[in-house]
């Protein structure tokens, strides 16, 4: 993965390079993506990246509920594209740095009046369900798995959510963890069937064709094949 990568940038290096990641929900997009950082770095010297998770794009709880489409958070039209496209125009035209919001999985929402700093990198990774619809990409790479293999680890990272709230009043998933495991599996469930494979389906697998290589995973999140185009 990581020489394929390398070859593509450095047909151009001394330009500002942008890899767009994506797949599903709980697919192991954010952990390829630093994996993807760390060798990169790695492998060489010199070369600074940056990573970017769509998220940090997606309309606030309260705006989703004005706009009628809180049910569909996750789809493409729950983010604001165009906002990421142009905080991605600034870095590619000169911009050593730009801000952009924080997204809270603990509160489950777009943290208020908070901001992360990117620094403007050599190579910027921009993972997300929504990656390929940004604008102005150099690399596509879509993270691939078995519809079964992805809902176990949807209904895993879910219950270690709720798992690890059980002492924080303020997290999002606290109101399930005083909860037996059989009376909150209904709601996992659809969500899972309402929001994350109805979105799957629908808005993320049909732009696997775009890609220019598929990482493909099978149990225990492990790398079987990857696919060049």
């Amino acid at each position: 993965m990581v020489d394929e990568v390398l070859k593509r940038y450095k047909a151009g290096w001394e330009n500002f390079f942008v890899i767009a990641l994506t797949g599903s929900v709980s697919v192991g997009k954010s952990t390829i993506s630093q994996q993807l950082s760390d060798e990169l770095k790695k492998s060489f010297p010199g070369v600074t990246t940056a990573i970017i998770s769509v998220d940090s794009f997606i309309f606030s709880n309260e705006e989703l509920k004005s706009r009628g489409i809180f049910s569909e958070k996750g789809f493409p039209k729950s983010y604001d594209l165009k906002a990421l496209s142009a905080a991605l125009f600034e870095l590619k035209n000169g911009s050593n740095e730009i801000k952009i919001p924080v997204y809270s999985q603990a509160i489950n929402n777009i943290a208020a009046g908070e901001f992360e700093t990117i620094k403007k990198p050599k190579i910027l990774i921009v993972e997300g369900v929504c990656a390929f619809r940004i604008d102005n990409y150099d690399l596509s790479i879509y993270v691939d798995a078995d519809e079964k293999l992805i809902y176990q680890w949807f209904l895993k990272r879910t219950l270690s959510f709720i798992r690890n709230s059980k002492d924080d009043p303020n997290n999002f998933y606290y109101q399930f963890s005083k909860m037996p495991i059989p009376k909150i599996m209904p709601a996992i469930n659809q969500t899972w069937e309402q929001t994350d494979l109805r979105n799957l389906t629908e808005f993320i697998e049909p732009m696997k064709k775009k890609a220019d290589m598929v990482i493909h995973k099978t149990k225990g999140h492990r790398i079987d094949r990857i696919i060049v185009n």
